[in-house]
């Protein structure tokens, strides 16, 4: 059977599983799966074309690829695997109703607009979030205490707004803006690179945080079969879905060759907004961040920032956090307190910059800890 174009409207109730056999194919991604398309009458014809097909469509090395690993693959076991795992799936193309009983409107459109949108999605859990306006919160895998901060301060506002945050269930700031979330009583939704199968989810050092997102009526997305293990490249494909899948992309600590600059990346690509807060210059976990400021991402200082730049009114009667003066017990209290920010600073710095002596300060300091002015971090001292 030689190669046709496709002039006709494939219907959206077949080739289903066709489709799914494609996505088991490590070497098909949304470029050839789109060239497939184009060059067959439909998904069923190109799954059960000749290994001469597959090497004209996709020249000798990766035609034979394909052609191998098709024939090694049994549909029937590969469904059942997807009902096993209560494992979804979705297309923009294609319906599954015979496995699965989810329409391709589920689809969200967003992922559409990006290049190189996915051609098939795996997701377990809450899939009417899918299509909600987003805010992706990303960052370092090794915050400092000022990262962890920003998100206790910014993620409960966030998470409350009525935007859904979405990250990459990655340890550091991933991690902790899916736990800011939850513990607002709010759903969340992580991108993953690998499938979500339980063996696969159980590898994981956040097995226990997917499973209490899943639990706590959030989603798990994947363009990775339930089987399929992360590797180097999946996580950069990854983050394409993260920033594609929001309105913007919030980015809370960044090395200069973090990974979270390509998300950052994607975004612009992807007409994202890129908003960025600023980091202490000293720190290498600042050095990204601050370089996206200079080259033009919107600088973060507060929630209203935020708010403003995405255009979102805030759905949320209250704020989650009230905003009260701090009532200092005497003047020395708030000099003290002048002196802290949210990097830890050690006692002998805080007597050096006060000029108060041990005994007073070391007093001053328990109390304002007691009132929860203050916190005391690994032997440093921090604004609370």
């Amino acid at each position: 059977m030689a190669l046709t174009k496709n002039t006709e409207k494939t219907n959206k109730n077949t080739n289903s599983k066709y489709l799914l056999g494609f996505s088991l194919i490590q070497e098909i991604g949304p470029a050839r799966f789109k060239k497939i398309t184009q060059n067959f009458n439909s998904i069923e014809k190109a799954w059960h074309s000749s290994k001469n097909q597959l090497v004209k469509l996709f020249g000798n090395k990766i035609g034979n690829k394909i052609w191998n690993k098709k024939n090694k693959i049994n549909l029937r076991q590969e469904i059942d695997i997807f009902k096993k795992e209560k494992v979804t799936v979705i297309s923009p193309r294609y319906s599954f109703k015979d496995f699965s009983g989810i329409n391709s409107s589920f689809f969200p459109k967003k992922l559409l607009e990006i290049p190189s949108s996915p051609f098939i999605l795996f997701v377990k859990g809450n899939l009417d979030l899918i299509s909600k306006k987003q805010l992706a919160i990303v960052g370092s895998r090794r915050p400092t205490h000022y990262g962890k901060q920003v998100i206790e301060k910014l993620g409960p506002e966030i998470a409350l707004s009525g935007l859904i945050i979405t990250s990459g269930l990655a340890m550091g700031i991933d991690s902790l803006a899916h736990r800011i979330a939850l513990e607002n009583e709010q759903p969340t939704i992580a991108v993953l690179g690998s499938g979500l199968s339980q063996k696969i989810l159980r590898k994981s050092f956040n097995y226990k945080l997917s499973q209490e997102i899943i639990e706590k009526n959030g989603l798990l997305i994947s363009e990775y079969p339930p089987n399929f293990e992360a590797n180097k490249f999946t996580f950069p494909a990854r983050n394409r879905i993260i920033s594609g899948l929001t309105l913007g992309v919030l980015i809370v600590e960044a090395a200069e060759k973090s990974g979270t600059l390509i998300t950052a990346h994607h975004a612009l690509e992807q007409n994202r907004e890129v908003l960025v807060v600023p980091g202490n210059i000293f720190s290498q976990q600042s050095i990204g961040t601050n370089n996206l400021i200079k080259q033009g991402a919107e600088p973060i200082t507060s929630i209203n920032n935020i708010f403003q730049t995405l255009n979102w009114k805030n759905s949320c009667n209250h704020s989650s956090q009230t905003i009260t003066e701090i009532e200092f017990g005497d003047k020395q209290e708030k000099l003290i307190y002048d002196k802290l920010s949210f990097d830890p600073q050690p006692l002998d710095k805080l007597i050096s910059k006060s000029n108060l002596d041990i005994s007073s300060i070391s007093i001053k300091l328990s109390i304002m800890e007691l009132k929860g002015i203050i916190k005391n971090v690994n032997g440093g001292y921090i604004r609370n």
